[in-house]
């Protein structure tokens, strides 16, 4: 079961590398591509599933996860936004999506709230 959450979690920080990198790509023009949504979303779907194998291995971190989710969900929700908007994304929707993603590497690397 660990060699299946490890795949996993490398599977998720992927998805969120691609995600910044589309995003840092686009920073300069704010034309957003449709492969940021997808790799935001991707990591919210491999975060939940690491999040059932590790709470189900390991009791507790209860925040740590809630926490991880919050930002990631928003991350996605905000590459949604942009990525239907175009370049009439406002600033706010355009600068949630970097500073959660970093946000959500920060908890993780850091492990707040575990």
């Amino acid at each position: 079961m660990n060699i299946l959450l490890g795949i996993v979690v490398v599977l998720h920080i992927v998805c969120w590398a691609v995600a910044l990198g589309i995003w840092a790509a686009a920073a300069r023009t704010r034309e957003p591509a449709k492969g940021m949504a997808h790799a935001a979303s991707g990591a919210v779907v491999f975060g939940l599933v690491a999040m059932i194998i590790a709470m189900a291995q390991y009791p507790g971190g209860h925040l740590f996860y809630t926490l991880k989710l919050v930002f990631a969900i928003v991350a996605m929700a905000c590459s949604w936004i942009a990525a239907s908007r175009g370049k009439e994304t406002s600033a706010v929707v355009w600068y949630a999506i970097p500073v959660s993603v970093l946000v959500n590497i920060v908890i993780g690397v850091f492990h707040i709230g575990g």
